[in-house]
C-alpha cells in the first residue's frame, strides 16, 4: 500500500528517485516499459506502508537493478514535487493530487552487474552528464536532474 503526504489540502504520493553515478562521472538511467526508445528516467518508485524513504530507495534499486546497496544513501536537498492537472487525475481515476519524491545520490562501482526487473524496466544505460540531461522526456524531469547535478558540483 502506498504512503501519502498531506500538504495544504493536497494528497501527494510519496516517491523516491536516485541519481546514480559512478567514478567515471557517468549517470545510470532506466527506460521503463511504455517509454519510447529515446526516453529515459531515474530509478525509483513509491514508498510503501511501513517504509522510510531510505528503505524504499534500497528496495527499488534492488528490485529494478538487482543491486544490493551496502553504502549509506545520501539524501539530496532537492524538492521533487508536482501536482497533476484535473484532466490527468480524472483520466487516470487517481485518488491523489500529485507526487512528492525524496531524491538520493547513489554511487555504484564501474562495471557493476545489473539484473533488470523485466516486468517494469525495458533497459538501463550509462550516460554522460550531458547525454543524461537530454534523455529525459519531460522538462520537469530534466530540471530536477540538473538541480541534483548542481548540488553535487557545489
Amino acid at each position: 500500500m502506498s504512503v501519502f503526504y498531506h500538504e495544504g489540502g493536497l494528497k501527494l504520493r510519496q516517491k523516491v528517485r536516485a541519481v546514480i553515478t559512478n567514478a567515471a562521472g557517468e549517470f545510470l538511467l532506466v527506460r521503463p516499459h511504455g517509454y519510447r526508445e529515446e526516453e529515459w528516467t531515474l530509478v525509483g518508485g513509491g514508498v510503501e506502508n511501513g517504509e522510510t524513504a531510505h528503505q524504499a530507495m534500497r528496495r527499488e534499486i534492488a528490485e529494478e537493478l538487482g543491486v544490493v546497496l551496502e553504502d549509506t544513501l545520501e539524501e539530496l536537498p532537492i524538492e521533487n514535487r508536482f501536482i497533476y492537472s484535473a484532466d490527468y487525475k480524472a483520466k487516470r481515476a487517481l485518488d491523489h493530487d500529485g507526487q512528492y519524491a525524496t531524491m538520493f545520490l547513489v554511487c555504484l562501482p564501474i562495471g557493476v552487474p545489473l539484473t533488470l526487473q523485466t516486468e517494469e524496466i525495458a533497459d538501463a544505460r550509462w550516460f554522460s552528464k550531458i547525454g543524461a540531461g537530454l534523455a529525459f522526456p519531460v522538462k520537469k524531469q530534466r530540471e530536477i536532474f540538473e538541480d541534483c547535478i548542481a548540488v553535487l558540483a557545489a
